[in-house]
């Protein structure tokens, strides 16, 4: 009898482990099943699978399982967009490897053709020629690519297409807080960490507040090494024969044009970057807030207000 009822219990645990696994498989296929995308890319908020525009979205949980902060983050996951320029904020957007590019010669601090990839902070236009304004993803809702020509929708600047940062608006259905901190370690570098708080206020049936601050201090990594130069240490006079510092050899053929010149009589002034020599120069800090408030008049009516 007793076997018999052990038995018994046996068969009862492992029919309720194995529901108890199917139903967790169950969550799991639920939380990896695709959600509706909603976009704004024709100016009205569609499914993407509705709309007859190719459109790219990444939405806010992907932008925050991904640790998308920057400009160069977002960017790299969305196919078909890439950047490259001067550093960050001085970057050219490209949409299928096509863009228009700062001349080398500037005689301004913003100088050069306007970009063929518009840049849009909801509906504020950002691009400058040879510029991208580096916004930090903050409390985004989702980041959207419209392939080109988009000049129907957005405009000037928008033939190769349209990068869209759109940000999490006032909501009304109820009182909402956040608080995101992270910390890292970069072998050989400095320690980083950041800081996100966001907080949602519905103050009327027709008012509603947000805002979100946030800092962000990523660690440098990289060591700038104290010394001089001077022009003598360029490659125009190095003649054939001198042994290069990664031990090869300069040939007749690769003489500086200038090899074997009298430069007795020159007084080469020589720079020194001793003054902001450091180890670990290239950290950043990123730290802003922003700031937005809705008002419905009616069904038809309302004002969104934002500063950032």
């Amino acid at each position: 009898m007793y076997r018999l009822m052990s038995g018994v219990s046996l068969i009862a645990m492992t029919s309720l482990f194995g529901m108890s696994a199917i139903a967790q498989d169950a969550d799991e296929a639920e939380a990896r099943r695709l959600t509706t995308v909603t976009v704004t890319a024709t100016k009205r908020s569609e499914s993407a699978q509705s709309i007859p525009v190719a459109v790219n979205a990444i939405g806010e949980q992907e932008l925050e399982a991904l640790g998308v902060k920057n400009f160069s983050d977002y960017l790299i996951q969305l196919p078909g967009v890439t950047a490259g320029g001067s550093g960050p904020g001085q970057n050219t957007i490209y949409i299928r490897g096509l863009a228009s590019t700062t001349p080398n010669l500037t005689t301004a601090g913003v100088a050069g053709l306007a970009p063929n990839v518009a840049f849009y902070l909801d509906e504020q236009p950002l691009a400058q020629p040879g510029r991208n304004l580096d916004v930090y993803a903050a409390d985004l809702q989702r980041v959207e690519v419209l392939s080109g020509p988009q000049g129907t929708l957005f405009g000037a600047s928008s033939q190769a297409g349209t990068v869209r940062l759109i940000t999490n608006k006032p909501d009304f259905s109820g009182f909402d807080a956040s608080l995101k901190a992270s910390t890292s370690f970069t072998e050989g570098g400095e320690m980083s960490n950041s800081v996100e708080a966001m907080l949602n206020v519905p103050v009327s049936d027709k008012l509603a507040l947000r805002g979100v601050v946030y800092t962000d201090n990523q660690g440098g990594y990289i060591d700038n090494v104290g010394g001089t130069r001077s022009v003598a240490d360029s490659a125009r006079f190095r003649s054939a024969g001198t042994v290069r510092s990664n031990g090869t050899v300069v040939s007749a053929g690769r003489a500086g044009f200038q090899a074997g010149a009298d430069l007795s009589g020159v007084n080469f002034i020589s720079a020194n970057n001793s003054g902001i020599a450091e180890n670990d120069f290239n950290d950043t800090v990123y730290a802003g807030f922003r700031l937005s408030g809705a008002y419905e008049f009616n069904s038809d009516w309302s004002l969104l207000v934002s500063h950032a």
